[in-house]
């Protein structure tokens, strides 16, 4: 079993850099850093393969150009792992704090995963904020692998399959949604996405470098999102929908 660890980093971010280094290698756990797309500043004409069109009928919104930053970040991952023989794909976001039983429990889960090839999964998020309808695999210690119909929205901590990357890839080809809520919405509707509870990775809590720093200069994040007036409603249906296909999967006792 070959596993790949990808760590997104920003150019010029080197104390988060150091920071995450500094927990992966007491973990033990070997990783490449990976430069993530840097959108900030950017136009959004420079996006080629942006669908503005589909953002705004999804989300009644228009993309920022750092989420396409993020999401392109991921991508570009996923496209690399592709090129090696590794089995799996660990991809973490530097703005990271690592569980103390990190590496031994996601070796651990993997393996199982690796000898029982009737679970199909594509994902698994490792740094999930809620445990919401969901149904335990496995379990090692103090730690759950369950299947997540509701998968979780949180970025910073994921694993990936080859079949899911494969899969991602076919159908991600043109960013209409921030990479999150991309990710929850594709694998809710196909119930291909797992999670570890509790989380074994959780955001350090600082301001996004990818995605700008709109704590920071406390602008509101709608200023820039530029919402049309359908956002709300079209935010809480998408949520309605997703609420239902979770729990319909959740009883079809799908494993």
């Amino acid at each position: 079993m070959k596993i790949e660890t990808y760590l997104i980093n920003l150019d010029g971010s080197t104390a988060r850099l150091a920071s995450a280094k500094e927990q992966l290698d007491a973990a033990g756990w070997v990783f490449e850093r990976y430069a993530a797309y840097d959108g900030r500043g950017k136009n959004i004409r420079d996006f080629t393969q942006y669908d503005d069109r589909q953002a705004k009928k999804i989300l009644g919104r228009s993309l920022l150009n750092s989420e396409l930053g993020c999401y392109l970040s991921h991508y570009g991952c996923v496209e690399k792992f592709l090129q090696t023989d590794a089995d799996y794909l660990v991809v973490l976001e530097d703005d990271l704090r690592i569980d103390n039983n990190f590496s031994s429990t996601l070796q651990e889960i993997l393996h199982y995963l690796h000898s029982q090839k009737n679970i199909e999964w594509s994902l698994i998020n490792i740094a999930a904020k809620k445990n919401k309808i969901s149904r335990e695999i496995f379990r090692t210690h103090d730690y759950s692998l369950v299947r997540a119909y509701y998968f979780p929205i949180r970025g910073v901590g994921l694993v990936w399959s080859r079949q899911g990357a494969h899969d991602f890839l076919k159908m991600a080809q043109n960013p209409c949604l921030p990479v999150d809520i991309f990710f929850q919405n594709w694998l809710i509707k196909n119930g291909k996405g797992l999670s570890i509870w509790p989380p074994l990775v959780r955001p350090a809590g600082l301001d996004s470098d990818i995605l700008g720093t709109v704590a920071t200069e406390r602008v509101r994040r709608k200023q820039k999102e530029n919402r049309d007036f359908s956002f709300f409603m079209k935010k809480q249906l998408r949520l309605l929908k997703n609420n239902i296909l979770a729990y319909i999967n959740f009883l079809s006792f799908k494993s």
